[in-house]
C-alpha cells in the first residue's frame, strides 16, 4: 500500500525533520502568496508564479521521494506516486521556461505531456493499492466505490464539463481539453472505489492521498472552467489549492497501516451506494428538463447499471453465505446437524413450544465403537456412523426435534413437547432401532447404545442444563449396564465431575499396572484337580473400595482405555502365572481379550514376546474371545487365532450361545474350548428343554474335539447335572469365587478333588492341557 509499513514506526525519523522543514518552505510560501490580499498586484509574477511555484512542485516531489525511501515496505507503489508528482512538476517547469515566453502560445504543448502523464502514474499506484486489498475483500465493496465515483462524476460533469469542452480549436486541442475533466472524473471514481475497499476507514496515509487528490481535481476543474470562460488569473486561490493538494499527496508514504476514522455502522455503509444511485437517477431526471452534457448522462447511466450489478452480486453473496452457514451447521460425515447447529436450533425449537410443554434431550453414545474402528478400520467406523445417523434421522427427525452429531460416536436428540413418558418411549424406540445389525464393509456389526435422558419445562429449559443432566444420566446408564438408558431427574443425583475424575484415576492405575486381578479356579471333572484359572479384573477405587467390572468398564470404554486395560490385565496375569510356574505350580491362566486387541494382526507375535520375557510355557496361557469377534471378520480371526495356536497358546470361545452362533466357525476356526454361558444353567435339572440344549452342546463340542467349560456353577444339583451330561470343566461359586493369588493358593492347598462329582464311565474324557485339535 502507499501509506503502510508493516512494523509500527514513527512517521518521521528525527534526522529528517530539518529536511522536511526545508522542503516545505517553498510550497507554504507560494500557498500563502495566493491568499487574496497578500499580493500587491494581480496577475502573473515571474518570481512567485515562475520560480517559487516551480520550486514548490519540485519540493513536493522530493518530499514524497524522501518519505518513500524511509519506509521500505512496498516501495514500488510509493515511487509511482513520487514519479507522478515529478512529471507533473516537470510539465509546469516546461510551461514556464518554454511556452510562456512565446508570443503565440501553442496548445497543446510539451507541458501538457507532463500534466497528462501524472494521471496514469497515479492510476497505477491506486490500482496497486486496490489489488492488494481486493484479494481479501468482497467484490461488492469495489462496486460500492464505483457507484459512488460514477455518481460524483456525473454531478461534476453536469456542472462544469459542458463549458469546459465546448471550446473550439484543432482536434488535438479539443482532445486535450476533454481529456483533463475526463481523467479527473475517472480519478475520483477510482479513489472512491479504493476507499470503499477499506470500508471508508483507510490508513492515515491514504486519507492524505485522498484529500490531496480531491483538492487537485477541484483546482483542475476550476482552472479548466475559468480558462474556458476567459477568467483565469495566475496566482489566484486555484493555484494555492493545487499546490496544497500536491503537498498532501507528498505526505502519503511513511504512515502506520492501522485503519483510522470512525467505524461506520452497517446501515451507513449500505446507504452510500443507495444515495449514490439516487443522485445518479436525479441527474438522469434533470436531463429531461435541462439537457446536460452526454458525458454526465453516460456517467449517471453507468452508475445506475453498476448499482444493479451490485444488487446481483449482493444476492449472490447472500445465497452463498446461506450455503456456507448451512455447511457450518452440518456434520460432514453424517449429514446431521453438528454441535453448533444444536446450540443454534434448540432455542428456536424451544421458543415454539406451547405453554406448559416440556423439552427432552436424549444423549446417545455407541458402546464399543472404538473396537469397530480398531478391528475393522476407520473407514468401517465412518460407515457405521453414517448408518446410525440415517436411522436416527428416520426415527427421531420431526419439526419439533433437533438431531445432531456432537462428535465421535456421540449423538443428541432434542424433542419439544415430550414429557418423561414420551422421552422414555423415544429412548426405547431409538434403542431398538439402533441395535439391529449393520452391514459394514461386508461384515455384520451390532452396535449397543447407552442413552441419557433429561427432561425440563420448555419455557425455562437451557441447552447447557439439558446436556449436563443427560450426560450424567448416560454415565449412570453405562455404569449400570452397557446398552441401556437412564433418566436423570435431578442433577444432584450424581456428581457431574465423577466421570472425568474416574477416567483419569483409571488411566493412571492402568498405566502403572495397579489393576487388581483375581483368579477363579477351573475344576477338571475327570480328576477333580485344578489345572487352570480365569483372570478377572477388579479396581481398587480410592474412596469406593474394590469395584467389580460392571462399575468401571463403561468408563473404560467411553474413555478409550479398553485396549490399554486388556494389555495390562494380560501382562499382570502372565506375571502371576510365571511366579506360580517358578514355584512349581503350573496353573494355566485364561485371559479375556477385547475385540480391539484381537483385531491386531501382530497379536500372536506380541503374546509370544511376553511369554518369552517371562520364560513361561505357552500352554499355560489361554486366550478367551467372544463370538462377536469371530463373526465380525472370520478371515482375520482365523489368521490371528491360528497364529496364537501355532505358538502353543490355547483359544477358548467365551459366553458361547449368547451371540450369533454359527456351526461354520466351530468347524473352520482354530479353537480349543467352548465356555457355556451361565444363562444355560438356570433350572438345568428342572427344565428338560434346558438340559437337552446343554447335552446337545456338549455332544457337539466333543464331536469337534473341543472341551466344554461351564461357568457360573453355583449349586450341587447343577454340578451333578453337568457332570452327567459330559461337561469337562466346571467353574463357579460352588467351588470357589475369584480370589487374590494368596487366597487362591490357600484354597488350592485345602482343595479335595474327591468333592467333585465323578463322571459316568460312559462319558468321554478329554485331556485338560491338550494342545488342541490336530
Amino acid at each position: 500500500m502507499l501509506e503502510t509499513d508493516e512494523r509500527p514506526r514513527p512517521a518521521i525519523v528525527r534526522w529528517q525533520l530539518p529536511l522536511h522543514a526545508v522542503l516545505l518552505v517553498a510550497p507554504l510560501a507560494f500557498a500563502v502568496s495566493t491568499v487574496p490580499g497578500v499580493r500587491p498586484d494581480d496577475g502573473y509574477s515571474f518570481l512567485l508564479d515562475g520560480l517559487l511555484n516551480n520550486l514548490a512542485y519540485g519540493s513536493a516531489a522530493v518530499l514524497c521521494l524522501v518519505r518513500s525511501l524511509t519506509s521500505p515496505a512496498r516501495r514500488r507503489t510509493r515511487f509511482l506516486l513520487a514519479s507522478a508528482l515529478a512529471v507533473y512538476g516537470s510539465g509546469n517547469v516546461f510551461w514556464t521556461v518554454f511556452v510562456r515566453p512565446m508570443p503565440d502560445q501553442p496548445y497543446p504543448s510539451g507541458a501538457d505531456v507532463g500534466f497528462l502523464l501524472f494521471y496514469p502514474l497515479v492510476f497505477a499506484a491506486l490500482i496497486r493499492v486496490a489489488g492488494q486489498r481486493d484479494g481479501r475483500h468482497a467484490r461488492s465493496l469495489w462496486l460500492d466505490g464505483v457507484v459512488g465515483g460514477l455518481a460524483v462524476g456525473a454531478v461534476a460533469a453536469a456542472a462544469v464539463i459542458g463549458p469546459i469542452v465546448s471550446a473550439s480549436g484543432s482536434w488535438a486541442a479539443v482532445a486535450t481539453t476533454s481529456a483533463y475533466p475526463a481523467l479527473d472524473l475517472l480519478l475520483l471514481l477510482v479513489l472512491a472505489a479504493v476507499l470503499s475497499l477499506y470500508g471508508w476507514r483507510p490508513p492515515r496515509g491514504l486519507w492524505l492521498l485522498a484529500a490531496g487528490l480531491v483538492l487537485f481535481v477541484v483546482a483542475d476543474m476550476a482552472y479548466l472552467f475559468s480558462t474556458a470562460q476567459g477568467t483565469y488569473v495566475s496566482g489566484g486561490v486555484t493555484d494555492g489549492v493545487w499546490i496544497t493538494g500536491v503537498v498532501l499527496m507528498a505526505f502519503t508514504p511513511g504512515w502506520p497501516s492501522a485503519p483510522t476514522g470512525p467505524r461506520l455502522p452497517g446501515w451507513a455503509l449500505l446507504s452510500l451506494p443507495v444515495l449514490s444511485t439516487v443522485v445518479a437517477l436525479g441527474v438522469l431526471v434533470v436531463d429531461h428538463s435541462h439537457p446536460l452534457h452526454p458525458v454526465a448522462i453516460a456517467l449517471a447511466a453507468t452508475a445506475v447499471l453498476t448499482a444493479l450489478a451490485r444488487l446481483l452480486f449482493t444476492f449472490r453473496e447472500v445465497t452463498r453465505l446461506a450455503e456456507h452457514r448451512e455447511l457450518a451447521l452440518t456434520d460432514d460425515l453424517t449429514g446431521l446437524g453438528n454441535r453448533r447447529a444444536l446450540y443454534q436450533r434448540t432455542p428456536e425449537v424451544l421458543s415454539r413450544a406451547g405453554e406448559g410443554a416440556s423439552a427432552a434431550l436424549l444423549l446417545l453414545d455407541l458402546d464399543g465403537f472404538k473396537e469397530v474402528n480398531d478391528s475393522l478400520g476407520h473407514q468401517a467406523g465412518d460407515a457405521l456412523l453414517r448408518d446410525v445417523a440415517r436411522r436416527l434421522g428416520e426415527a427421531a427427525g420431526t419439526e419439533d426435534s433437533v438431531v445432531a452429531r456432537l462428535g465421535g460416536d456421540e449423538f443428541a436428540v432434542v424433542r419439544v413437547g415430550a414429557g418423561t413418558g414420551e422421552a422414555v418411549a423415544l429412548a426405547e424406540l431409538l434403542h431398538e432401532t439402533l441395535r439391529r445389525p449393520y452391514a459394514v464393509e461386508g461384515v455384520q456389526v451390532r452396535a449397543r447404545t447407552s442413552i441419557g435422558i433429561s427432561v425440563l419445562p420448555a419455557a425455562s429449559a437451557e441447552l447447557t442444563t439439558l446436556l449436563r443432566q443427560a450426560d450424567v444420566a448416560m454415565y449412570h446408564a453405562k455404569t449400570q449396564h452397557l446398552g441401556t438408558f437412564a433418566y436423570c431427574a435431578e442433577i444432584d443425583q450424581f456428581a457431574s465431575g465423577e466421570r472425568l475424575e474416574t477416567a483419569e484415576l483409571l488411566r493412571s492405575d492402568i498405566a502403572a499396572r495397579r489393576m487388581v486381578v483375581h483368579y477363579q479356579p477351573k475344576v477338571d471333572v475327570a480328576s477333580g484337580e485344578v489345572h487352570g484359572v480365569e483372570a478377572l479384573v477388579r479396581w481398587q477405587h480410592p474412596r469406593r473400595g474394590l469395584l467389580y467390572p460392571d462399575a468401571f468398564l463403561p468408563v473404560v470404554e467411553s474413555a478409550g482405555l479398553m485396549e490399554d486395560l486388556t494389555r495390562a490385565v494380560l501382562e499382570q496375569s502372565l506375571d502371576q502365572a510365571a511366579a506360580w510356574w517358578r514355584a512349581g505350580r503350573p496353573l494355566a491362566v485364561a485371559v479375556n481379550l477385547s475385540a480391539s486387541s484381537l483385531g491386531d494382526v501382530d497379536l500372536p507375535d506380541r503374546v509370544s514376546r511376553l511369554l518369552a520375557e517371562r520364560r513361561l510355557p505357552a500352554r499355560l496361557l489361554e486366550i478367551e474371545i467372544t463370538e462377536d469377534f469371530l463373526m465380525a471378520d472370520r478371515e482375520r480371526a482365523q489368521g490371528i487365532l491360528g497364529g496364537l495356536r501355532a505358538r502353543g497358546v490355547r483359544v477358548a470361545v467365551d459366553d458361547y450361545g449368547t451371540g450369533y452362533s454359527s456351526l461354520a466357525y466351530l468347524r473352520e476356526l482354530p479353537i480349543d474350548d467352548l465356555k457355556l454361558d451361565r444363562s444355560f444353567l438356570t433350572d438345568l435339572t428342572g427344565d428338560p428343554r434346558a438340559l437337552a440344549i446343554v447335552e446337545s452342546t456338549i455332544a457337539l463340542a466333543h464331536a469337534l474335539g473341543l472341551r466344554l467349560v461351564a461357568e457360573g456353577v453355583e449349586d450341587e444339583v447343577t454340578s451333578r447335572g453337568l457332570v452327567a451330561a459330559g461337561c469337562d470343566v466346571l467353574q463357579g461359586w460352588l467351588y470357589a469365587k475369584a480370589m487374590p493369588p494368596a487366597d487362591l493358593e490357600a484354597w488350592l492347598r485345602g482343595h479335595d478333588p474327591r468333592t467333585v462329582p465323578s463322571r459316568p464311565l460312559s462319558a468321554p474324557v478329554l485331556p485338560v492341557l491338550a494342545g488342541g485339535r490336530s
